[in-house]
């Protein structure tokens, strides 16, 4: 009787290992899987934080109205260095796209990434204030196989074969280059009084 007894309690421990083994290795399996993520995503699965330049500027008592004709002034404006592209207001809000062109700086660089650095620009306004939003910062190649892609890759489109990480910096480089001018830009345009513009969009 007893050695019955001991043989069943023998075989309901293995049975309750193989329960917990089971358990752990089909944890372990699911767990394995809920780590791999999509693109643009980390690994805790949060999206990866897109590079903006923001900066609210106070502007004394100039009304939202006044600083939204100058806002459209200075998208209207041509200038040499850049092109201000698909221009839009809506009210108290003016958007464009500013877009660059690049070159490398070398007779015969390794990668030719000749192309344009384009970003969205933003200029909200309200009394007494206005803020500008820099964002979707962007690299694209002339030929289409060297482009660097979206600021925020850490690797480039085209792969680090072609555009090895230190070009890539150096295209960022550029960029941020190019942001700051605009931001410059945008500042003084801002102070300008928006008369001998014209008022239509």
């Amino acid at each position: 009787m007893a050695y019955i007894l001991m043989r069943k309690l023998k075989i309901f421990k293995m049975n309750i290992f193989k329960l917990f083994l089971f358990l752990f290795l089909f944890g372990l399996t699911s767990h394995s899987f809920s780590q791999e993520t999509a693109g643009g995503t980390d690994p805790k699965g949060k999206p990866k934080k897109e590079t903006k330049y923001t900066e609210t500027i106070p502007t004394d008592s100039v009304p939202g109205t006044e600083l939204l004709k100058r806002a459209v002034n200075w998208v209207k404006l041509d200038v040499p260095k850049y092109d201000k592209l698909n221009g839009l207001s809506t009210s108290g809000k003016v958007e464009c796209t500013a877009s660059f062109s690049i070159a490398p700086k070398e007779l015969n660089p390794q990668c030719d990434h000749t192309g344009t650095i384009t970003f969205k620009v933003v200029i909200e306004c309200k009394d007494r204030k206005y803020r500008y939003t820099i964002s979707h910062i962007k690299h694209t190649s002339k030929s289409g196989k060297t482009s660097g892609g979206n600021f925020d890759n850490v690797v480039p489109d085209c792969g680090s074969m072609i555009m090895t990480e230190l070009q890539w910096k150096k295209v960022k480089g550029e960029a941020i280059k190019c942001v700051n001018f605009v931001i410059n830009d945008i500042k003084e345009a801002m102070v300008l009084d928006s008369k001998g513009f014209g008022d239509e969009w």
